[in-house]
């Protein structure tokens, strides 16, 4: 089992050997030089299907341009649905491709890898403990934006897809706010077959460097305690001590603290990004995620049989801890179904200490004054060099909230609930009208972004908490915080999260201001307000003299007095969404 990680020696001739001709992918027929397209992609899969009862092949949904979005099942049992697959015992295994499609190794070394599982069977023992799904190209309508200038700074293939949807949104900016219709069908495939392991195949962009393939996997603490023991445990201890072996050297993520100078050391390696993104996401859901990311500047050839080899080596760990896997995967819902931590940390931020020290397999790069863009120019030598450089991978709990029992959100709300349904978040209505203790957020201080980010504008708030008695009617939507899925419905619904849904601008129709006062009104009613309260007009007097703007603008002198008076919109502001903080016996109904 450990010289199925520290020996990957493979090359692509080795993967042919012995492979009939027929049964050749189109990138090894053109001489690993090329990808084919969607068509003679999906042609391969159904050969596959055709020859093989170990596979089926189906789809999970239409892009926005009509194709099929295509799955891949693999299962020595024709465990071909998730109620199979489940009692089956087996570790479920998801490996997707092409969610940036122009980075397409992942789906040319899974044909291979489909069919050496089924065809010749030199793989065969792959499926032991294992059932695969397996997405060839996530992206599909990106896939067919197909062309040789699509990747600036990968070498190869001949032509490749897009990186974004026909849409142009970022698949894997999207797990959260699932605006893409791509997005919302894998996360019903998700929820469906609940995988207990999830890779997704990348190419880098970033610095040069020895390694072809590197990889990262969520291990911080926002990792459920089994599951990231398991990983710490079971999974790392091999996979971090892969070397540069023959043709493929193979390293943990790299983002360089400083691209001009890398003995500063990396940043990062063990991930502290939001839940946008596949990886961060499936953690989540408790379920372990990894990153491959193949190396942009290496020839294709090498790339695709790294992202082969990656691919056999994490299946063949699965096999061996299928049961190891399986039981943290078990405990780990188990424990968030019972409660999430009374202090829960919405996020993390990167330690500014190192906390060891790793060795970096880079190349000697040079750095000049650049007489075009006036910056530095950096450029990069053939020659190899190997140094211990300070890693800087612990994470520090950044922002907290204390868990709610229950989420309340008002039914009318329906694109939010929607979304929630598509994460697996479990809910409940009122059946009846209840008045009840709760806290509230009033979110202040707004402000937008200066431009859109993947289709919204996103806004930031200051939120002030506080609590009051409130009637919810009959039909009022329920989120109880012991279930599954909890940390993902934290997430959405805290204002603070990176990824909620107010950050995302789902909630920005709450900032705006709906009744108005003519100055002529405000011009008589002021001056009766003033009159029966002498503390509002030393308030007024006193904004007056500390704030110059205000004292300049004739408009805000007059709202300071609507804001006051009974008619100004108590709403304003008002996150909708309560947080029942104590166990509280509701009638509902649950919600399918």
């Amino acid at each position: 089992m450990k010289l199925s990680f520290l020996l990957l020696l493979c090359c692509a001739n080795l993967f042919s050997q012995s492979v009939p001709e027929k049964w050749l992918t189109y990138y090894e027929q053109s001489g690993y030089k090329k990808t084919p397209r969607y068509k003679e992609t999906m042609e391969y899969c159904r050969k596959l299907e055709k020859a093989s009862p170990w596979i089926k092949v189906t789809n999970f949904g239409k892009s926005p341009e009509g194709r099929d979005l295509p799955l891949v099942i693999v299962s020595k049992e024709q465990a071909f649905d998730p109620q199979k697959a489940a009692k089956s015992g087996k570790v479920i295994m998801l490996i997707q491709n092409g969610i940036h499609s122009g980075e397409i190794e992942g789906k040319d070394a899974s044909l291979m890898l489909l069919r050496d599982i089924a065809i010749t069977k030199t793989k065969a023992s792959l499926l032991d403990h294992v059932i695969l799904l397996v997405i060839p190209i996530y992206n599909v309508d990106g896939h067919e934006r197909f062309g040789p200038y699509n990747r600036i700074n990968q070498n190869g293939p001949e032509e490749m897809g897009w990186r974004v949807t026909s849409q142009n949104l970022n698949l894997n900016r999207d797990y959260m706010k699932a605006d893409a219709p791509e997005t919302q069908f894998w996360l019903r495939l998700f929820n469906d077959w609940l995988p207990d392991f999830f890779v997704d195949c990348h190419v880098t962009d970033g610095a040069d460097y020895q390694y072809v393939v590197t990889f990262g996997i969520e291990n911080t603490p926002n990792v459920a305690p089994p599951v990231r023991e398991w990983i710490t445990q079971k999974f790392l201890p091999q996979i971090s001590s892969l070397k540069t072996n023959g043709n493929i050297p193979v390293g943990q993520l790299i983002f360089l603290r400083d691209d001009l100078d890398p003995m500063k050391g990396l940043a990062g390696v063990s991930g502290t990004a939001p839940p946008r993104f596949s990886t961060v996401y499936t953690t989540l859901q408790n379920r372990p995620g990894v990153l491959i990311e193949m190396h942009m500047l290496k020839d294709y050839k090498s790339r695709v049989e790294g992202n082969y080899e990656m691919l056999d080596a994490i299946i063949q760990k699965l096999n061996a801890e299928n049961a190891s896997l399986r039981s943290a995967v078990r405990r780990a819902d188990e424990q968030t179904t019972s409660g999430l931590p009374h202090t829960y940390a919405l996020t993390y931020r990167g330690d500014t200490l190192p906390n060891h020290n790793v060795t970096y397999a880079g190349f000697r790069q040079k750095n000049e004054a650049s007489d075009i863009s006036t910056g530095t120019r950096r450029s990069y030598t053939r020659e190899p060099f190997e140094a211990s450089v300070p890693a800087y991978d612990s994470v520090i709990v950044d922002k907290t909230v204390e868990m709610p029992f229950a989420y309340l959100i008002p039914q009318q709300y329906q694109t939010i609930i929607y979304r929630l349904k598509l994460h697996g978040i479990k809910f409940d209505r009122l059946t009846s009208p209840v008045d009840i203790d709760v806290e509230r957020y009033r979110l202040t201080k707004p402000k937008w972004a200066t431009a859109p980010f993947e289709g919204h504008i996103g806004v930031t708030t200051t939120t002030e908490k506080f609590r009051e008695k409130t009637s919810f009617p009959a039909g009022t939507i329920v989120v109880p915080m012991h279930q599954r899925t909890a940390k993902v419905a934290a997430q959405l619904l805290e204002p603070d999260a990176p990824d909620s849904f107010v950050g995302w601008g789902f909630f920005d129709a709450i900032f705006e201001q709906k009744e108005y006062a003519e100055d002529y009104v405000m011009e008589k009613v002021s001056r009766e307000m003033m009159q029966r309260d002498p503390k509002l007009r030393q308030d007024f007097d006193d904004k007056v003299a500390s704030d110059s703007g205000f004292a300049k603008s004739a408009s805000a002198r007059l709202n300071f007095f609507y804001e006051h008076s009974p008619y100004w919109d108590n709403q304003i502001n008002l996150y909708p969404v309560a947080r029942l903080m104590t166990e509280t016996s509701l009638s509902t109904d649950r919600t399918k």
